[in-house]
């Protein structure tokens, strides 16, 4: 059978799949050189697999190398906004765009309504599974939250992308208003405990609450949770985030905000179960 048949791309992310329920430590490390980060240890790992324009592939290829088969390693992809930076920018005609991002002055949201961004993410799946990743971490699902006209068209993408590379694993990061909906085989969240304001500081109570409740449904559902918080190292604020979350049966990660460095705090254990 050809590696290109869909039954095959169903038994690989099957596989993929299991090893991701067995998953306990990760680390997400995109604002770092892959290839620089000692990611030993680590059940799931979480880099930047497209990158800038004239950014060097060859680093990611070496981080792929290192690591693969004995982690599961996701490429980062936002399907929600437009990066200024990245190699394919320069084909999102504005047309595409909606409002910048607050606080990303580089950054747009994307009209993910636009067949052809739908086309365009559909491309870089594809692209990352002939790569030789796992799978792909989704980033800014939450478009839907700011935009709710937007939230059918954002099913209809994801699924786009479990179309174009039946063998990769969808994580989704954030994007609870429509993770219910979603073809993903995990879920992260961001900010769940301890988050970056100005400083690191506490989550609203309120905030913890109601992303607790919606996380607790995908993980009764079977789905694997991850949390990412941002605290200072050695911090109280980390031990607590991290413990919160292992408490809740989530796989934590608590790092600093730039991710340039393997998470300060994560689950103590690595899985014993691999593929």
């Amino acid at each position: 059978m050809s590696a290109n048949h869909p039954a095959a791309g169903d038994d690989a992310r099957a596989r993929r799949a299991q090893a991701l329920r067995a998953a306990r430590r990760w680390a997400p490390v995109l604002g770092a050189e892959p290839d620089a980060c000692d990611l030993s240890g680590y059940d799931l790992v979480v880099i930047d697999g497209v990158g800038e324009r004239g950014g060097d592939r060859r680093r990611v290829a070496a981080a792929l190398a290192r690591l693969v088969p004995d982690t599961l390693v996701l490429s980062y992809l936002s399907v929600g906004t437009v990066e200024a930076w990245r190699p394919y920018a320069p084909r999102v005609p504005a047309a595409w765009q909606l409002e910048p991002v607050p606080d990303w002055p580089d950054e747009r949201y994307a009209d993910v309504r636009a067949p052809g961004w739908r086309t365009l993410m559909a491309e870089q799946a594809a692209a990352l599974a002939a790569a030789g990743f796992d799978g792909l971490y989704l980033d800014n699902l939450d478009v839907a939250e700011d935009h709710p006209p937007l939230a059918d068209a954002l099913v209809e993408l994801v699924a786009a992308l479990r179309a174009a590379a039946p063998s990769l694993l969808l994580v989704a990061q954030n994007g609870l208003a429509v993770a219910d909906r979603l073809p993903i085989d995990g879920i992260a969240h961001e900010d769940v405990f301890w988050r970056w304001e100005d400083g690191y500081v506490a989550s609203p109570p309120a905030e913890t609450a109601a992303l607790l409740a919606g996380l607790r449904r995908l993980r009764d559902r079977g789905l694997p949770v991850f949390t990412l918080d941002y605290a200072a190292p050695g911090s109280p604020g980390a031990a607590e985030a991290a413990q919160r979350s292992l408490a809740e049966g989530f796989h934590p990660a608590v790092s600093v905000l730039e991710l340039d460095r393997p998470p300060h705090l994560a689950e103590p254990v690595r899985s014993e179960t691999w593929r």
